[in-house]
């Protein structure tokens, strides 16, 4: 994950963990109980198991319920029209023909939304340019994206008759730039639809951190933290050292100087 500091308040972040290592399983991390990552799901614990509830709105407000594609298979997507991962595999054509050809075989197709700020009226835009016709979902708690373990965007999963069988990236070329990517997706569809077990159900994922509701709040918080700290200091500044007063000793170690 690269994380970058503006102006000492403001954090933004963006993850490109498939740019370390995709295809190969995340290594686990310790979370802090408050932090964003300590509520989402480990993808690894989801495959093969049947796929969490999920009952979301689509862009014109209609209930759409994942439970009535559960004897089907799903291709469901997590995505943001202001990703700019996002918006270069689909201006590259890497997604829509994806979408009609296995749409022919009857592979279903799901997007969801978990940002925050998303809204009908902000997307629709991005609807209409590419045409999409599979349910597009919004998850404003972003309570669906934590249950099924995702945290950026782009996001894919394939579910085979309610069952999780495949959770990562659409392929391993993280800045669009590879002549022969692996295209994991598509090869995770393929062999579900052949009735085989994939190969490679859990790669890495890369895009941009999803802004859910519980990543905002944190952020707000943790910014309203920042600034009273520094009120604090600000009325009560440390009293300067005596003038004369030498400056404490450091302690030195072995490892002093050592690259």
């Amino acid at each position: 994950m690269v994380t970058f500091l503006v102006s000492g308040l403001f954090l933004i972040q963006l993850s490109i963990s498939g740019q370390e290592a995709p295809g190969q399983s995340p290594a686990p991390v310790e979370q802090q109980a408050d932090s964003p990552e300590s509520a989402i799901t480990s993808p690894i614990t989801l495959i093969g198991k049947e796929a969490p509830e999920l009952i979301l709105s689509d862009l014109s407000g209609k209930s759409f319920d994942l439970s009535s594609l559960s004897d089907q298979i799903v291709v469901m997507e997590w995505t943001l029209p202001e990703c700019r991962f996002n918006r270069r595999i689909y201006a590259q054509h890497k997604m829509i023909p994806m979408m009609r050809r296995w749409g022919k075989q009857g592979v279903r197709w799901v997007s969801v939304n978990s940002a925050f700020f998303a809204h009908p009226a902000k997307v629709q835009s991005w609807i209409d340019k590419y045409k999409i016709q599979n349910p597009y979902l919004f998850d404003p708690t972003g309570s669906c994206a934590e249950a099924f373990g995702v945290k950026n965007s782009p996001t894919y999963l394939v579910l085979d008759r309610g069952k999780i069988v495949y959770h990562g990236a659409l392929d391993d070329d993280v800045w669009g730039s590879k002549t022969d990517r692996k295209q994991y997706l598509d090869q995770a569809i393929g062999q579900v639809v052949e009735g085989v077990a994939v190969a490679n159900p859990l790669t890495r994922t890369y895009g941009m951190e999803i802004r859910t509701r519980r990543t905002e709040d944190l952020r707000r918080a943790a910014l309203k933290k920042m600034r009273e700290e520094a009120l604090e200091r600000e009325a009560n500044p440390a009293t300067p050292p005596a003038e004369g007063t030498p400056p404490a000793e450091v302690e030195s170690s072995e490892e002093d100087g050592r690259e």
